[in-house]
């Protein structure tokens, strides 16, 4: 308990700020929160001025397009969705989609448990505003096809934080098969490639291979020997 502890108080400051980015409701986002953010991001430049620029035309944007179209969350919905369908070779996965229905019942569940029950109509006017919404979504959604490179550079260091290790711990597990005794003559890079598929593609085997079979030049790559670190020497046997 001590060691959470002291690592919590030592990153304390950091979640508190990037809290901010928890919320669905961008209007209430202010810029001393945002401006605050942009303060530990030690690994790259960002603009203040930009920043606030950029913030300022998302904001508006989306005080814009939240009552339209049926509202944000079914605009949402409809932009992840059709996103899932240009990444997957034949549709969306099936398996994907009910993932992401899960983490959206999760996300009602934790929003329920934010108001109280001696508040009903407040508590169904949430779920209508907030249903389907999460966070990363809303944001990849207010963020597509703007030219926003300060608050872009911002939302993506955000985001990139794990919330538990549990992601890199399956990444491991993987790798337990892909580098094993048997295949330990494969270069690294060759290793990191397969692992990147395994972990990001949604196409079963089947759809994976004829995939493949669409790819000549990937194909004439699979068929040579540079994927291995070494070549074993043959003998020649002269006659």
């Amino acid at each position: 308990i001590d060691y959470i502890e002291k690592y919590y108080n030592n990153y304390k400051s950091l979640y508190q700020s990037i809290s901010i980015f928890d919320e669905v409701h961008i209007e209430k986002v202010e810029w001393k929160s945002v401006q605050q953010c942009s303060a530990f991001v030690v690994n790259q430049t960002i603009d203040l001025d930009g920043l606030y620029n950029d913030f300022n035309h998302i904001k508006s944007k989306y005080i814009d397009l939240k009552e339209r179209f049926g509202g944000i969350s079914k605009q949402v919905e409809s932009f992840i969705l059709s996103n899932l369908d240009r990444s997957n070779y034949n549709g969306t996965s099936v398996n994907h989609e009910t993932s992401s229905c899960d983490d959206c019942n999760l996300q009602d569940n934790l929003d329920d448990s934010d108001v109280s029950d001696d508040e009903p109509d407040v508590k169904n006017k949430h779920k209508k505003t907030n249903k389907s919404i999460q966070p990363d979504h809303l944001w990849a959604y207010l963020l597509d096809g703007e030219h926003v490179p300060s608050l872009r550079k911002l939302v993506e260091f955000v985001f990139a934080i794990p919330g538990s290790t549990a992601f890199c711990e399956s990444v491991f597990s993987h790798i337990k098969y892909l580098w094993n005794n048997n295949r330990t003559k494969m270069q690294h890079d060759l290793v990191g490639a397969e692992l990147k598929i395994k972990m990001n593609t949604h196409l079963t085997c089947t759809e994976f291979y004829d995939y493949l079979l669409t790819k000549p030049n990937i194909l004439n790559k699979i068929r040579s020997s540079d994927k291995y670190s070494r070549i074993a020497k043959m003998l020649r046997i002269y006659q």
